[in-house]
């Protein structure tokens, strides 16, 4: 099998920040492996991205698969026959490495790696984007490599995940979005709603928006991140007046992103507020200037590609 990689790129590991662990990041729940799930509905489709989190709980490591079918494991005997593994992402904790390899036919190709450090105890986010000649892998949000097909993605139909791990969540996001993205909310964002954005930042971004309407023209909630000044403002547009803008933060961090990283931006409607998460972090909370059962449509605009948009 020819080399698999298109582009592999360094990589350190950032700072290590706490998530929050309750109801509203889901990160209070986790499951054991191994995990073996069939995808759900057709084919996968260009755009379409795996997201796999969780936290590690020993010293050799975990195994993150895209299979041809659910023969995964050999028999007590060692006897049987596995489908072919499309995407192989091996974490050796010892090594400090992360392995990507493909096995066709029972044949592996040459492995390849990147640097990473992990140990007992760090939480870890993987995230795989699929598109017609190769997959995008990103490590931490951050992208490490592009690895071409061997054959066909629509050959994909399960998800194997295995090791010394517990598991937040194993989910597949979006499609390929437009910008701007905009959206009705049926039903309206009422308090305990939860909107969840994963998305990357462009290589060279200047700003994006995340606006929650009401009433036609007013702007419950503008939440506009900037690049350039390395902040980000709130404000409220309500019948035609801009609200001042607020750009406080919660924690030690002033901007959480970066130029050519994935991240995600929960909001949460409580009683009295927004709260804001960007990557299960609480980064910062608005004061609701209207009710936020009145908020019918979301738009979402500027230098991001959009990877998953929805509410719960």
């Amino acid at each position: 099998m020819s080399s698999i990689f298109r582009r592999i790129m360094s990589f350190r590991k950032p700072k290590k920040i706490l998530t929050r662990k309750d109801s509203i990041t889901g990160r209070n729940h986790t499951f054991e492996v191994p995990y073996l799930s069939r995808l759900d509905g057709n084919q996968l489709q260009t755009g379409q991205s795996l997201i796999v989190r969780g936290y590690i709980t020993g010293s050799d490591g975990f195994i993150v698969n895209l299979t041809s079918g659910p023969n995964v494991e050999l028999d007590n005997d060692g006897n049987g026959t596995l489908d072919d593994r499309l995407l192989a992402i091996r974490v050796d904790i010892p090594k400090g490495r992360v392995y990507l390899n493909a096995c066709i036919d029972n044949q592996w190709g040459k492995e390849a790696f990147i640097k990473q450090s992990y140990k007992d105890g760090d939480e870890f986010d993987i995230r795989i984007r699929c598109f017609d000649q190769h997959f995008e892998i990103y490590v931490e949000h951050k992208l490490i490599a592009t690895f071409k097909h061997y054959v066909a993605m629509s050959n994909i139909s399960h998800i194997y995940v295995q090791g010394d791990i517990r598991l937040y969540a194993v989910s597949w996001e979006g499609k390929l979005y437009t910008i701007p993205y905009s959206a009705d909310i049926p039903g309206n964002f009422y308090v305990g709603r939860k909107l969840f954005v994963s998305a990357i930042a462009d290589k060279k971004p200047k700003d994006f928006t995340i606006e929650f309407f009401a009433n036609g023209e007013d702007i419950a909630l503008q939440f506009s991140p900037s690049f350039v000044q390395k902040k980000t403002t709130r404000k409220s547009l309500l019948s035609g007046t801009w609200s001042s803008p607020e750009t406080g933060h919660e924690g030690k961090i002033k901007f959480p992103f970066k130029a050519k990283r994935s991240f995600d931006v929960l909001v949460y409607a409580s009683d009295e507020k927004f709260l804001i998460f960007v990557n299960d972090v609480l980064y910062c909370t608005y004061n609701h200037r209207l009710p936020a059962d009145k908020i019918d449509k979301l738009i979402i605009q500027g230098d991001i590609q959009l990877i998953g948009v929805h509410i719960k």
